[in-house]
């Protein structure tokens, strides 16, 4: 996936929390001559005044807010993949509408959506291993299941609960262009790869699920 063909398109990782994304992320984007790196936490965690997160009140304004972070995460994949520069988005995305939303955001650009997706328990283990401050403190299985009805057949799911972090990153690197491609011009509720209106969604680390 390295290269000019990739630096051309997009890499979209997902999963619940404990899945590894802030940790594979990064490595991923290391395995490229040059990538970034973008945190959808992060771009969020920049309201420092009036923020209002996943799930939070007023439910219009945390949607509001959820828009915003979603269009900021893709108009930077697409500034710096315009400038040869391989974007790896970061992000909990458990719903056909918000990928949707973002593969027109991206359109016409290639996009590789995977997945991170170890068992649930492997996840709520996880979580419960990191620092206080980054732990999500309330249930995300239901999260977890609406993301495995509505997403299940889109992308590459991976099952990472036997994989390290470095593992997790080499294979998505290798496969995830052949494995992971959709098709930019369907919905994402069509457009799984060959081989196999924004609504609510998880956002990832502090900011949800």
């Amino acid at each position: 996936m390295a290269g000019a063909e990739a630096s051309a398109g997009c890499l979209i990782l997902s999963g619940m929390p404990g899945a590894g994304k802030s940790t594979v992320a990064p490595l991923v984007a290391a395995r490229h001559a040059r990538a970034a790196h973008i945190s959808g936490d992060v771009l969020s965690y920049m309201v420092v005044q009036g923020r209002v997160g996943f799930n939070g009140q007023p439910a219009e304004e945390s949607a509001r807010q959820l828009r915003l972070c979603a269009r900021n995460m893709c108009t930077l994949a697409n500034n710096f993949a315009d400038n040869g520069i391989f974007p790896v988005i970061e992000y909990a995305i458990d719903n056909p509408g918000m990928l949707d939303y973002m593969l027109a955001e991206l359109r016409p650009r290639p996009v590789v959506f995977v997945v991170l997706a170890p068992p649930l328990e492997v996840c709520r283990q996880r979580n419960a291993a990191r620092a206080v401050e980054h732990q999500v403190h309330f249930d995300f299985s239901p999260y977890y299941r609406a993301m495995r009805e509505q997403l299940g057949e889109v992308g590459w799911w991976l099952d990472t609960a036997a994989l390290s972090p470095e593992e997790t990153a080499d294979l998505i690197a290798a496969r995830a262009h052949d494995t992971a491609a959709l098709r930019t011009d369907l919905p994402a509720s069509c457009a799984a790869p060959s081989g196999g209106a924004l609504g609510p969604a998880a956002g990832g680390g502090r900011g949800g699920p």
